[in-house]
């Protein structure tokens, strides 16, 4: 027996007879096929750069890059950016690479002071990780981060709170933002509330330490929401109401746009000539996205129907600009022609969100703020409402006098956005304990809301009476929100008003081809 290696393949039999034992071998049988050849030795593999070497290459000299896509080209040559184009565009003389480099060196030194602020802050955040653990390590660290960069101390940050003092400029809104992620969660504070005592507390790490007024502050969370939407309520308000303003506005110079009007009358005589040979005949009325399909129906002059149309309107009335009126009558239209109108849809409902998160505040948890007066809840009713029932007032009457101005002048857009929020009542002007100031903050986001509402529901109405005049045909409105049409109905007109522009321009340019076309068409009439 070979110790050696493995055994060989067994013998090869022929025809039907069977192999003999391992001592027998079957007579005429084949020996075992030769070894396979093996793969061809591999090439040496070349040495890899150095880690050190490819990070010092990939390395930006202003530590900051530029992330764009490189095209891949062997050969320049016939591109953009071969040679010759190099030479003929000359480039680098009007770059002054000086200059350059001196803003990126000042960006470069500015983001190294930054990352050593940011590296400090994190290291005092970690400078005490000896005591008592109740966070774990990754959220200690976040809450850290978060309570060292505010400019105040969460024992300052929490008198804030506590009399909702949402006028001290202290803290910025993006603080407040901030401070929601570092409040902790209700079963973070159920544990540190266990170590409240000032002898357990002051085992405790530093963050624990740091974030326990916050822990002890009853409805820190809602706190901090209120002083937000106290600072937000005018400005989106104030945006709201501008944005509606300016639809109401459009819509009515669309309506009332004169030569609007002439120039779809116009478009439907020509189509209708054009489908059915009368003009008489046919669709009784298009859609505004038609009036760009005569750009599109061109003659063998090279002659569009669009510039028939407006060889016609300048041959009624040669001393009219008939580009000019419409883009005038329809300003209006064009400044919004890019507004989302999902956008206000979302703006209505955040300021609802908010004046129900007040609300909640003062149904059920308001005895949990500071400031509990003696007096009934009767008599605080009545007391807030005559300090701030003739604010409310001018708040409505304002408002009401500004819609009404808006109907009468829609172009005097700037005046007319001042005009609608000017007297404005602002939440930030409340003063009073915790209590007084959750109550009247209640009072004019209730009358704020009521005044959207009421803006929008008016909105709504006249936006649906502009798509039908326009030909848009909608369903009867189930909601108050104004529809999404507009939006497409304001972007054809805008489209429509430039490319108008553009071929009475050229009309008028060869208005005699136009004049010689007409003539002969009288003569041969």
């Amino acid at each position: 027996v070979d110790l050696l290696g493995p055994p060989g393949p067994p013998p090869a039999t022929k025809g039907k007879g069977k192999a003999k034992g391992a001592k027998g071998g079957s007579k005429g049988g084949k020996g075992p096929p030769p070894p396979a050849k093996g793969p061809p030795p591999k090439a040496p593999a070349a040495k890899a750069a150095p880690k050190s070497q490819a990070k010092a290459e990939s390395k930006a000299p202003f530590h900051k890059k530029l992330y764009w896509k490189q095209v891949d080209i062997a050969d320049a040559e016939g591109t953009i950016f071969s040679q010759e184009s190099r030479a003929r565009s000359n480039t680098c003389s009007a770059i002054d690479f000086n200059a350059l480099s001196k803003i990126l060196e000042a960006e470069k030194t500015k983001g190294s002071q930054l990352q050593r602020r940011s590296s400090g802050v994190l290291s005092k955040a970690q400078m005490r990780n000896i005591g008592t653990k109740v966070l774990s390590d990754h959220r200690a660290r976040n809450i850290a981060i978060v309570l060292k960069r505010m400019p105040t101390s969460t024992t300052d940050l929490v008198h804030v709170l506590s009399s909702l003092r949402w006028e001290d400029d202290r803290i910025s809104s993006d603080d407040l933002e901030q401070i929601l992620e570092a409040i902790p969660t209700h079963d973070e504070a159920k544990k540190l509330r266990e170590h409240s005592a000032p002898e357990d507390c002051q085992k405790l790490r530093d963050v624990e330490q740091m974030v326990m007024p916050l822990t002890l502050l009853s409805r820190s969370s809602a706190r901090v929401r209120v002083l937000c939407i106290a600072r937000n309520a005018r400005l989106h308000f104030k945006s709201t109401m501008r944005s509606l303003a300016r639809i109401r506005a459009a819509c009515l110079a669309i309506q009332g746009s004169g030569m609007l009007r002439n120039v779809m009358l116009l478009a439907l005589e020509l189509g209708n000539f054009v489908n059915h040979g009368d003009s008489k005949k046919g669709a009784k009325a298009i859609a505004i996205s038609s009036l760009l399909a005569l750009r599109d129906f061109k003659f063998s002059e090279g002659i569009s129907m669009l510039h028939f149309l407006c060889a016609s309107v300048m041959r009624s009335d040669a001393n009219a600009n008939a580009a000019q009126i419409l883009q005038k009558e329809l300003l209006p239209a064009e400044r919004i022609a890019k507004m989302q109108v999902q956008g206000l849809s979302a703006a209505m409902k955040s300021f609802t969100r908010d004046l129900d998160t007040i609300k909640s505040e003062c149904q059920n948890y308001l005895a949990e703020y500071e400031g509990a007066d003696t007096a009934p809840a009767e008599s605080d009713g009545e007391e807030d409402a005559k300090e701030f029932g003739q604010e409310l007032a001018e708040v409505q009457a304002a408002a009401a006098a500004a819609a009404c101005d808006m109907l009468d002048s829609p172009l005097k857009t700037q005046r007319e956005d001042e005009d609608a929020t000017r007297w404005v009542e602002d939440v930030m002007k409340i003063r009073g304990s915790a209590q007084r100031r959750l109550r009247c903050m209640r009072r004019i986001l209730e009358k704020l809301c009521n005044l959207l509402k009421a803006d929008m529901d008016s909105t709504a109405v006249q936006v649906h009476a502009t798509l039908r005049f326009c030909g848009v045909m909608l369903p009867r409105a189930s909601s108050s929100e104004v529809p999404t049409d507009i939006e497409a109905l304001l972007s054809n007109l805008s489209e429509f008003t430039k490319v108008f522009k553009e071929h009475w321009d050229e009309v008028k340019k060869n208005m005699s081809h136009y004049q010689q076309l007409f003539s002969d068409s009288a003569s041969s009439s």
